[in-house]
This record gives structure tokens, sequence and C-alpha cells, in this order.
């Protein structure tokens, strides 16, 4: 029994040239200006945080411990964790505008810096 090959009658298609490379965004401009994000927020206001509607979005790490009491709390008076939050950040902030103040450890890290080799 013979085997036809279905693709014998074709011919090699020619290599395909890549696209060439766009610019990076320092390669478009003669003289890029040397400016750090930081600089930019402190002189336009933005950057710093994400705008939802009329609220912005922070990111806030906390021990996971806290984090369960949210979730428990937040099932338990039938809301949403963000706005339980939200109550725990306007109720942090009343405490403070009435002049409690919270207690804190001031802890100083040092990085090593490695000798060059």
């Amino acid at each position: 029994m013979a085997y036809d090959d279905p693709f014998a009658d074709l011919e090699p298609e020619a290599p395909k040239k890549p696209k060439p490379k766009r610019a990076g965004r320092k390669g478009k401009f003669d003289r890029p200006l040397e400016i750090s994000r930081r600089e930019v927020y402190k002189a336009t206001g933005t950057g710093g945080s994400v705008m939802h509607g009329r609220q912005y979005q922070l990111t806030t790490r906390l021990p996971p411990e806290v984090v369960d009491q949210i979730r428990a709390w937040a099932a338990d008076l039938g809301m949403t964790q963000q706005d339980l939050q939200r109550y725990c950040f306007y109720r942090g902030l009343q405490s403070l505008e009435e002049g409690e103040r919270p207690e804190f450890e001031e802890v100083v890290v040092r990085k090593r810096l490695k000798p060059p080799e």
C-alpha cells in the first residue's frame, strides 16, 4: 500500500520578516527627562492612588487574624468587608480627633551593603 503525501505539491513558504521593534520610551526624545514618579506626584498630585468613583483605592497590609475578624464581623453584620473596613477607618479617625493617640514602636531597618566584587 503506497502512501500519498497530500502536501507534496505545495511549495515551502518564504520566511516572514520580523516586525521592526518600536523605540522605547527614552528613544522617543532627544533628551529624556530624568524625573522620578515621586516628583511627578508632588508636582501634580496624581499617580498616588487609583480613583474609583469618588473614592481612592488604598492598599493596607493587615495580619491574618485581623482579616479573619473583619470577615467574621462583616458576615455577622450582613455587610461587605469593604464597608466594614471603611467604618473602622472612620471610627479610628474619629478617635484621633477626640485626642486618642496610638501606641507604636519605631523600628529602624538598615540594609547591609555588599562590598563590590
